[in-house]
């Protein structure tokens, strides 16, 4: 029962990190980067079990049907590729967030910044393990909303407006 709650894990503890900083822990810069750090870190671990258990296998539950017409589930993709690319997007993500809790240190928009990374790592791991075209659509269109927040994080500068 527990390992197929895993690929779940990996994708949805980066969502609840973004959504806990973004709703809890605005105001605490140092707990929001923790959380984030912490999210993404377990976010890795589980896909480091994902990939080496080829017992997990895919999972889907119905989101949009219309019977014979039309029919979306939510799920994901379990093949040899996507728990490669899983750990590869994880893993970079992580080190990055922890690369980022020296350069952002003293930032005012802290917690900002680490709540717009983490809903991108949700994003970037919701492509890798789409399985379908409408739910790899939407994330990458998250991914893009999340690159937007992410490149003018520094909007208040006006070295970043030029």
């Amino acid at each position: 029962m527990f390992m197929s709650v895993i690929p779940w894990l990996v994708l949805l503890v980066p969502l609840a990190g973004a959504v806990l900083i973004a709703l809890v822990t605005r105001r605490a810069a140092g707990l929001s980067a923790f959380i984030s750090v912490v999210a993404v870190s377990i976010s890795f671990i589980c896909s480091c079990v994902v990939f080496a258990k080829p017992e997990i296998r895919a999972a889907e539950i119905p989101w949009i049907d219309f019977g014979e017409l039309l029919r979306v589930p939510i799920g994901f993709t379990l093949d040899s590729l996507s728990k490669t690319m899983l750990v590869l997007v994880s893993g970079v993500g992580a080190l990055i967030h922890i690369y980022s809790l020296g350069y952002m240190r003293d930032d005012p928009g802290k917690s900002r910044y680490f709540a717009a990374l983490s809903l991108f790592m949700f994003s970037m791991l919701g492509i890798v393990l789409a399985n379908n075209f409408v739910m790899m659509f939407i994330f990458w269109e998250l991914v893009g909303l999340c690159s937007y927040l992410l490149i003018g994080h520094w909007f208040e500068r006006d070295s970043a407006a030029d």
